[in-house]
């Protein structure tokens, strides 16, 4: 697959951007990280400490190796937290003595969601899960959320032919339309933000940016605000 380097990383300055953004914008100085992923610099972090050094991060993933990795790197770093644990089962997460002495819930959160429930299959009832998670948050919280899509993929071809190299891998993918997506986020009370659900590459970027390509994407993103 030629472009998923390009997939991958219009995926990850996303997520970057949209960090930059409740920080600087709307004063968040909390994240929440599920399904972070293998670590890269800039970490999301990072990008929040750039706007208020005091900014604090738990990044929650299912696989011990990259936990293990990320808890090495920062560890004796109050505000960076590190938690194993499955999007899939948010009680886990959310009563984690990790994420409770990192995260304060009477402040307002910002909760990512970037990418993973692309791994979370409908029998698991994913809407219920952001549901949950949402719930969890107070008033003013913020969720940054992506997820792969046909609906930038012409034929089909690019994201038929990823789900197929994971299946080989054993794992299960499930790429939803805009739709689909905004009933997720409108069911856990949420005001999807300007400019909607749109094509990662085309969420408010960078004044320098070049033009992006919806195919470069194939990946939804949005930013949503809990009132």
């Amino acid at each position: 697959m030629p472009n998923v380097g390009l997939i991958a990383r219009n995926q990850r300055l996303f997520a970057l951007r949209a960090v930059r953004t409740v920080a600087e914008q709307h004063g968040i100085r909390q994240f929440l990280d599920i399904g972070s992923g293998p670590h890269h610099a800039p970490n999301v972090h990072e990008a929040a400490q750039a706007v208020d050094p005091a900014c604090r991060v738990v990044y929650v993933d299912r696989d011990e190796a990259v936990m293990a990795q990320a808890s090495a790197r920062w560890q004796g770093d109050a505000r960076v937290g590190c938690l194993t644990a499955d999007a899939r089962a948010p009680e886990s997460i959310l009563r984690s003595p990790v994420v409770r002495r990192t995260i304060d819930f009477a402040e307002p959160v910002g909760l990512l969601l970037a990418s993973v429930f692309l791994f979370v299959e409908d029998k698991d009832a994913p809407a219920g899960i952001i549901e949950r998670l949402v719930g969890a948050l107070p008033s003013g919280s913020y969720v940054v959320f992506s997820q792969g899509t046909y609906d930038y993929d012409g034929d089909q071809s690019t994201v038929e032919l990823l789900t197929a190299l994971y299946a080989e891998g054993g794992v299960t993918v499930t790429p939803r339309d805009k739709a689909t997506i905004a009933g997720f986020l409108e069911r856990a009370g949420l005001e999807i933000l300007d400019p909607g659900i749109v094509a990662t590459n085309q969420w408010r970027p960078d004044a320098d940016a070049p033009p992006g390509d919806e195919a470069d994407s194939c990946i939804h993103a949005a930013l949503a605000y809990k009132p």
